[in-house]
């Protein structure tokens, strides 16, 4: 495919090839309006200036984007990284997306204006078939990409995601083992790659056992599941069981056990995929499935240097399992 020029920028944009060459090279002497139109149509034809194209020097520096800085899962995470790649003589340009398109995809331009070595992305989508204009931006940049948590069919120089079916069987052998027979599971969205593993699992380990298990699809952020939770209490009485999804959810659970009056591990068994940090300072202990997030860091970056050092080389898809804690 043809890469897109300044002219034909300007054609669809209604403007000069002059008008558009400022407003990449001198933009302040741009009215903000026709700047504005000259770069979405840049984005839309997923333009970038050769000077990008071109790839200039290592920078030593990496960027990364998460969804939410606000979930200890993605903020531990991005300490470790920063860490570890600080080891290596990199810094690290962190953006927090906030669970919005827009944002990640500001953040990812940032990241290639910077001319970052290499972008360490955690995507707002559980969808696998997720595919933002920007990565190919990316891709026309030369800047690698490496995946963290969620997977895209989209190209990528290899990615470290969690094992959810094992999350999810895990979780349902506990409760096997602890006599459950009326369970209820709170997870994301229904078609989340991260939903659908982590309940497929959990179907898989009570498989004919005699449970009966209900499933609340909400989001994995706290105020949606707690909301979507609180619905289905009014209506349901509370089980024997409860497995949070993430550890959002689990706090989740945890408010509304508190408002209820029910005290967890007492009157109902609680199990959360992700460790709730500290929970044993309130007196809590919550079983659950803790990863290692600084072997995952560490594996994130290696993948990240060897895409800087072999452009060209695929890298790998690394599976990671967590650490049953039973409290």
């Amino acid at each position: 495919m043809a890469r897109t020029t300044l002219e034909d920028i300007a054609r669809q944009a209604g403007v000069s090839k002059i008008t558009v060459s400022r407003t990449f090279s001198a933009p302040e002497k741009v009215r903000a309006d026709t700047r504005e139109q000259v770069l979405r149509v840049a984005r839309e034809l997923h333009y970038a200036p050769a000077s990008q194209l071109s790839r200039p020097a290592a920078t030593r520096t990496l960027g990364l984007v998460n969804p939410n800085m606000g979930n200890p899962f993605f903020g531990r995470l991005t300490r470790e990284i920063t860490l570890a790649a600080r080891a290596h003589g990199y810094s690290v340009l962190a953006f927090d997306s906030y669970e919005s398109e827009t944002l990640e995809a500001e953040a990812i331009e940032k990241l290639i204006e910077f001319s970052v070595d290499a972008v360490i992305l955690s995507v707002i989508s559980s969808d696998i078939d997720y595919h933002p204009a920007y990565l190919d931006r990316l891709a026309q940049a030369g800047i690698p990409v490496v995946l963290v948590d969620r997977e895209l069919k989209a190209p990528h120089s290899g990615g470290v995601y969690i094992d959810n079916l094992d999350c999810g069987y895990r979780a349902g052998r506990y409760m096997l083992e602890r006599g459950i027979k009326r369970l209820l599971a709170v997870s994301g969205p229904a078609d989340s790659m991260v939903s659908i593993g982590r309940m497929s699992g959990l179907r898989e380990a009570l498989g004919s056992h005699d449970v009966t298990l209900d499933v609340v699809y909400s989001d994995f952020s706290f105020e949606p599941a707690y909301r979507a939770l609180r619905a289905h209490l009014e209506s349901h009485d509370w089980p024997q069981g409860i497995v949070g999804a993430n550890n959002q959810i689990t706090l989740a659970i945890l408010k509304l056990c508190h408002e209820h009056g029910v005290t967890p591990q007492r009157n109902v068994e609680i199990f959360s995929v992700d460790d709730i940090e500290y929970s044993e300072v309130f007196g809590l202990n919550i079983p659950c499935i803790r990863h290692d997030l600084m072997e995952i860091a560490q594996q994130v970056l290696q993948l990240a240097l060897s895409a800087i050092d072999s452009p060209a080389r695929r890298g790998f898809r690394t599976v990671v399992r967590g650490e049953l804690r039973a409290g």
